[in-house]
């Protein structure tokens, strides 16, 4: 049931983004509905989720829906003609917090994309939200440990039909402190390996292609580094 109300969310963004509706009001507000019924159903599967799978693969769904649902209520400002005003970078992402399933976890949100159209370019956008929150979880913690997971909707041309999956990217879980160069740090352990992992993804004859940029999840973990550390 869930998995059927993810698909029908997507389905009905891309025909909105494309312009292949002729009742945009009433989709979007559609779309909306389903977006809140999800993610209620969502924080009650991960109340009840047991395995380190199980919970990373809800928080995947709700960062997903989250993003939707921003995305779906954009249109709606814009299909309103409130999208006057010069473009900032708030304009173009929007982040979300969401409930984290893990205790290790001081916090968990998702930026979502709303105008990019090339991943490293979304990226470097992502940089200003993402310095604020960690700045903000280094004024009560020595160091904290950050994953960051890339989600992006592929598609890939098969017979007479066309394939459309979202898949995700994950980088590693790495430490920072208060004196490290929070930029130097995103532009090593975020940008460069997910740019990276992209590139290689599309151009290894898999067939798939990077579609739409969606979200970039963040997690912020405590950590306790150990004395002679690195």
């Amino acid at each position: 049931m869930l998995a059927a109300i993810i698909t029908r969310i997507r389905a009905l963004l891309t025909l909105l983004v494309v312009g292949s509706t002729s009742r945009a009001n009433e989709d979007i507000k559609a779309g909306l509905r389903e977006c809140t019924l999800a993610v209620r159903r969502l924080h009650k599967e991960l109340k009840q989720a047991e395995t380190i799978g199980k919970k990373q693969h809800l928080l995947g769904q709700l960062r997903e829906v989250k993003s939707m649902s921003k995305q779906l209520k954009t249109l709606q400002k814009k299909g309103a003609g409130i999208d006057s005003r010069k473009q900032t970078a708030r304009d173009r992402i929007h982040w979300d917090d969401t409930t984290s399933a893990f205790d290790s976890r001081i916090r968990t949100g998702v930026i979502t994309n709303l105008k990019h159209k090339d991943p490293a370019s979304f990226l470097k956008d992502c940089f200003a939200l993402f310095k604020i929150r960690i700045n903000n979880a280094l004024k009560k913690e020595a160091a904290v440990k950050v994953n960051t997971v890339f989600g992006g909707e592929f598609v890939m041309a098969k017979a007479d039909r066309v394939l459309m999956e979202h898949k995700y990217f994950t980088t590693s879980n790495s430490a920072i402190y208060r004196d490290t160069d929070l930029e130097q740090w995103f532009n090593a352990k975020v940008i460069a390996p997910i740019v990276g992992e992209l590139s290689e993804f599309q151009e290894r004859d898999s067939g798939w292609a990077l579609n739409r940029v969606v979200n970039l999840g963040e997690n912020i973990n405590k950590f306790t580094p150990q004395v002679g550390s690195s």
